[in-house]
């Protein structure tokens, strides 16, 4: 069963990089050309989306004089807005929609439509838990925060727009897929693990086993009544050698077949109503073979 089934499809691009720091001084983030590759490398025409549609992003700026750590801060608050707005179009329409990002702050436009929309779960599959405070960021990227933020924790300016703080309440979140467990600086927020979502890190998702976490860890949010829910696929969960085209790799991770068997469990076990996909860097993927490769994987998920 694949996460489509017999519904509709809107791909929605979202060319976003402004919730990362400069790779290098007077370089921006190559996350905003992935729609772009994505659609090269043949996943458009895979898929066959019954519409396709776009959220432009505003040119990049590296915000260094920030007040708040919070790079570009008001517009990605603006933006968020806009992808919300075409993420909730898709949702009322019953339609699957596939966000393909961008960094992973993309998630607050994403949430706050479902916000809109009612009360919706978050399976959040990514190599880091993003679950951070801006005093504890190095790079001031909210692509580090963004499921504080999406929950709830950080700056009025990201977290209580239109006024529906928290877009996903943080027990409706289920994080898979962790490898990064680096000290932070002290702050109110707890650890991931300690929060109230199920959190599964690498090492447990295997012990456990991917079926099994999946499974308990759906049920466990369907207990809250949600509505549907939604996927957050940073692709750095993936293994570093199959995926290196990221922005802060780390070794290990997740391999293709493992992620394909997560995403097909959940869709055979609850009502997914869309899956974003964020960190692809086709800057870091000068022939196009892991866009190639990441464009196979989800087709593979999606199509039943």
């Amino acid at each position: 069963m694949g996460l489509i089934g017999a519904r509709r499809l809107t791909i929605i691009e979202a060319p976003f990089n402004l919730g990362l720091m400069p790779p290098a001084p007077g370089q921006e983030p190559g996350t905003r050309f992935a729609p772009e590759a994505l659609r090269k490398s043949g996943l458009h025409g895979l898929l066959e989306p019954d519409e396709v549609r776009r959220v432009e992003a505003p040119t990049y700026e590296p915000d260094e004089d920030r007040t708040i750590n919070v790079r570009n801060i008001q517009a990605i608050a603006g933006y968020s807005r806009n992808l919300a707005d075409e993420v909730e179009r898709a949702i009322r329409s019953q339609s699957f929609a596939l966000v393909l990002g961008g960094d992973c702050c993309i998630l607050l436009g994403s949430a706050l439509a479902l916000r809109r929309c009612g009360t919706f779960g978050l399976l959040f599959v990514d190599g880091h838990t993003d679950f951070y405070l801006p005093e504890q960021s190095a790079t001031g990227g909210a692509a580090g925060m963004d499921l504080a933020m999406a929950t709830g924790w950080g700056p009025e300016e990201l977290t209580n727009l239109d006024g529906l703080r928290p877009y996903v309440e943080i027990e409706s979140v289920i994080a898979l897929g962790n490898r990064d467990d680096a000290q932070r600086r002290q702050a109110p927020i707890s650890h991931l693990r300690d929060s109230g979502a199920q959190y599964w890190d690498l090492a447990a998702l295997r012990r456990a086993g991917i079926e099994h976490a999946v499974r308990h860890s759906l049920e466990a949010v369907r207990d809250h009544a949600v509505d549907g829910v939604w996927i957050h696929l940073d692709v750095d969960v993936l293994d570093n050698e199959q995926m290196p085209a990221v922005d802060s790799p780390q070794a290990g991770g997740l391999t293709y077949g493992e992620l394909r068997r997560m995403l097909r469990i959940a869709a055979a076990t609850t009502k997914v109503v869309g899956l974003e996909v964020t960190i692809y860097d086709p800057t870091r993927d000068r022939d196009g073979t892991h866009a190639r490769r990441l464009s196979e994987a989800l087709v593979e998920a999606l199509v039943p």
